[in-house]
């Protein structure tokens, strides 16, 4: 029978390895740690020495330290995802527990149905310590040490048996396993070798020769070398020793004793090795530590994370603040409500649309609304005879135009995409055919945009288009939409601008909706010196903000690899693995619109209003977290952040009546909207609901709150912001799933806020909003009911109520001033409106 011993390489600071895999087989081996194996999905066959065992998706199993073990999948289909825990017995000393000596039984399969409830518990704590090691969560490594001493309570309460349940077969190799260990804690001695061993154990070293080879398989002398190669791949993958220093650190004579090592046992040489298998480490843990894991069974171990009751919740320090309502400044730029967005522009047309448009403009009130599509195959602007000679048809848009205009709404038109049959080339995205090419026949482009201009100022009025916003295109900078060169594009536009302002100079028109995406600052500088160059401008500037980091990004062309059939609502977990991008901490959306607007300022040509055309939390439409509480407090934190910073701020979208792509939309699937398809606020909307209702000056501006102020009534708008976790930002969401979404959170306090207002006199009345998973999240509303797939009008009518936020009233009298405190669950935000009363 052949062994083999397995080298554990601890965390740093932590005696613990713990990761997922995938099993195929692995032969018989052993190491000085215990291990518990955790079966994620399929099935496994472990043999503790003579002993088979078969363990199913959710067993978990326990093996002793120093005993020999093989494990080999089961799984016909598929493949046998196990996480595996293992920690260093010898660290328990220090506490006076001597782990090394006891042994345990622990199989799922076996334990009695009242003691279910304590591998429940195992569970819980092998997912929290996945869960703090991968997040690198504040103070992760006490926690982590925390939780494996409960574990080892819970070992030694309920799994530890008496010693002489030892297998003889262990018996047997008693002496072999103590000869392999003392080989592991002396190999990278230099002069470490057989006759070290023989000297130990008052062995002739002729026999300990015969014998090791007959027991394990090859000499001792081979096995000493893999064991001295196997300590020091570690190091040669995350420092920068030199091949020599490595060889000589771990008990080779010199380099090329362990190149001819290397070689045979690997097939590459050490400095390929390094090449190909690089790692950095970051606070002691690798940072493709994810790479090496598999994700698919990420799933089905986060699940075991409890989901937080709203009394679990740790409550924040406290914040005392002080205000003076009688300071206030400037006059508020409403930004925020000056303009919304779609996603389809023939989505315009339909009833249920309509309908939606009229309840956000009755209920909040924006003043533009931007989409994309206007000359859409769908509308038949465009359109040719059989003979060559082609026409116009403006009906589609007209009607288009009047459902916006009837809800009191003014047209930020894009200019694109291009229609079908004036595109030069088949380059396309979306599943409607959004055409991202150059126009084949320039005139016939020119004689569409002139005809289009002349329609709207014939059928509207030329002051009231003069007031309108024409947007051209939608981010260029980006391959997936421009299929031509980065010139062809800035002809594109002088073209097209000279075209329009020839009807009339005083028509707003800018660009270009681009993205920060891939670091395409160099395409605004090019435009820069071509606009300057051609004697066109631009009326404002437009760009869109995800909150997408930057710090990555080492192949910003890569990104442009993806085929438009690809282009998903998750294939932006794929270009993250490719590419580096992650989503950024939660200072990184205001640095990005500060990032933009200071690189504008350097471009003359650029150096305009500014327009936010886009904007959300993430540039994925199936991120979970889109229809969850956190969307109501993200939305307020980076609206009151930046609303001073531009001319308005376009949340991208209003509605999940939204398919740029054929997926499945269940519901709550994550869509970017405000309302779902059919019409029911997410907490998100009541953001917006909230802004709205913000008075006409600013009195205060904090990191938590905004303070307005309109005549003698007063508005206060509260948040408690959440960030999602590092695995998260890199666009895995193993940690969601459709009824469980709060999990992701580094923080979750409740944060209490105590408000002295000065300068309050008289009577008052007090109305405070609030939204959190309890009331004003429709998403958790329907989580409480059971997550029905189907709903009935009754159903739906039950959840549109919880949609809708709590209200508390109360009525004051102040002599001078008011003091208050409030407590806001995590991503809960609440609106206090202060009325005068007479």
């Amino acid at each position: 029978m052949q062994y083999q011993y397995e080298q554990i390489d601890y965390q740093v600071d932590l005696p613990i390895n713990i990761f997922t895999h995938t099993v195929e087989q692995f032969p018989f081996h052993w190491h000085e740690a215990t291990e518990i194996l955790f079966v994620l999905e399929g099935e496994l066959d472990i043999r503790i020495n003579q002993d088979d065992y078969l363990l199913k998706m959710g067993d978990v199993f326990l093996v002793n330290g120093n005993e020999l073990h093989f494990i080999n999948s089961r799984t016909v289909f598929g493949q046998t995802h196990v996480l595996a825990l293992q920690f260093d017995n010898r660290y328990f000393k220090k506490l006076g527990i001597d782990v090394e000596q006891k042994r345990f039984y622990m199989n799922s399969g076996d334990v009695e149905e009242e003691s279910i409830f304590v591998l429940d518990e195992i569970k819980y704590i092998l997912a929290n310590m996945m869960d703090l090691v991968l997040n690198k969560k504040n103070l992760y490594s006490l926690k982590v040490t925390k939780m494996l001493l409960d574990l080892v309570i819970l070992l030694l309460e309920h799994f530890e048996v008496p010693t002489t349940t030892k297998s003889e077969q262990m018996k047997d190799d008693e002496r072999l396993v103590e000869i392999l260990q003392y080989m592991n804690e002396h190999c990278i001695e230099v002069h470490f070798g057989l006759q070290s061993v023989a000297k130990e154990f008052s062995l002739n070293p002729h026999y300990l020769s015969r014998y090791f080879k007959s027991n394990v398989g090859v000499s001792l002398k081979k096995y000493l070398d893999n064991m001295r190669l196997n300590k020091s791949l570690f190091t040669l993958r995350t420092t920068d020793e030199t091949v020599t220093e490595i060889a000589l650190k771990f008990g080779f004579p010199d380099s090329k004793a362990y190149y001819r090592v290397f070689k045979e046992v690997l097939g590459i040489t050490p400095m390929k090795y390094r090449g190909q298998y690089r790692i950095e480490l970051k606070k002691g843990i690798i940072n493709d530590y994810l790479s090496i894991n598999s994700k698919e069974s990420f799933g089905n171990l986060f699940k075991y994370l409890d989901r937080k009751d709203i009394g679990d919740f740790q409550i924040k320090k406290e914040a005392i603040k002080t205000i003076d309502v009688t300071n206030f400044s400037n006059k508020i730029n409403r930004s925020f409500t000056k303009l919304m967005t779609f996603g389809y522009a023939p989505h315009a047309l339909r009833k249920d649309f309509y309908e939606q448009l009229q309840q956000v403009q009755g209920e909040i009130g924006f003043e533009y609304i931007r989409f994309h599509g206007i000359f859409s195959d769908q509308l038949m602007v465009y359109n040719e005879k059989s003979d060559g000679t082609y026409y116009f048809n403006f009906n589609h848009i007209d009607s288009l135009l009047d459902n916006l205009v009837a809800v009191h709404l003014k047209p930020f038109i894009e200019i694109g995409f291009m229609p079908k049959s004036l595109a030069s080339t088949e380059n396309k995205i979306f599943w409607w055919d959004a055409f991202v090419s150059p126009p084949k026949k320039m005139d016939r482009w020119l004689k569409l945009l002139d005809s289009f201009i002349r329609h709207l100022i014939n059928r509207y009025g030329m002051q009231e288009v003069r007031t309108w916003y024409f947007e051209f295109w939608n981010e260029p900078e980006v391959q997936h939409f421009w299929g031509g060169t980065r010139l062809e594009f800035f002809n594109f536009y002088a073209e097209s601008y000279k075209c329009i302002k020839a009807i009339d100079p005083e028509i707003k028109l800018g660009g270009f909706g681009t993205i920060d995406f891939s670091k395409n600052q160099n395409w605004l500088n090019d435009f820069d010196h071509f606009a300057q160059n051609e004697k066109v401008d631009v009326d404002f500037f437009s760009f869109h903000v995800y909150n997408l980091s930057k710090k990555l990004l080492s192949k910003p062309e890569s990104i442009q690899t993806v085929g438009e059939n690809e282009l998903t609502g998750t294939v932006i977990q794929n270009i993250a693995e490719f590419t580096g991008i992650m989503l950024g901490d939660e200072n990184n959306f205001t640095t990005c619109i500060d990032q933009i607007i200071s690189k504008n300022k350097e471009l003359p040509s650029l150096n305009r209003e500014l327009w936010i055309t886009e904007w959300n939390a993430n540039s994925d439409s199936r991120d979970l977290l889109h229809d969850t509480c956190y969307m109501g407090a993200f939305i307020t934190k980076n609206v009151i952040e930046n609303f001073e910073k531009v001319k308005g701020m376009g949340f991208w979208t209003f509605t999940d009546i939204f398919d740029e792509f054929q997926l499945e939309q269940p519901l709550f699937h994550g869509g970017f909207g405000l309302l779902t398809y059919n019409g029911i606020k997410k907490a998100g909307y009541h953001a917006f609901f909230f802004l709205s209702r913000l008075g006409e000056y600013l009195v205060s501006k904090e990191a938590d709150m905004i303070v307005t102020k309109s005549g003698e009534d007063y508005q206060i708008l509260l948040f408690n912001y959440s960030h999602p976790n590092h695995l998260y930002s890199v666009f895995d969401y193993s940690q969601l799933s459709p009824t469980s979404r709060y999990k992701i959170f580094e923080d979750e306090r409740v944060k209490s806020i105590q408000l002295t207002l000065e300068g309050l006199y008289g009577e008052y009345i007090i109305k405070k909003q609030y939204v959190n998973r309890q009331q004003g999240s429709s998403y958790d509303a329907w989580v409480d009911t059971g997550a029905p797939s189907d709903m009935d009008n009754d159903t739906v009518n039950y959840i549109k109520g919880r949609a809708e936020p709590g209200i508390k009233i109360q009525h004051i009298s102040a002599k001078g001033k008011y003091s208050f405190q409030s407590l806001l669950e995590p991503h809960e935000i609440q609106l206090i409106e202060i009325k005068r009363r007479y």
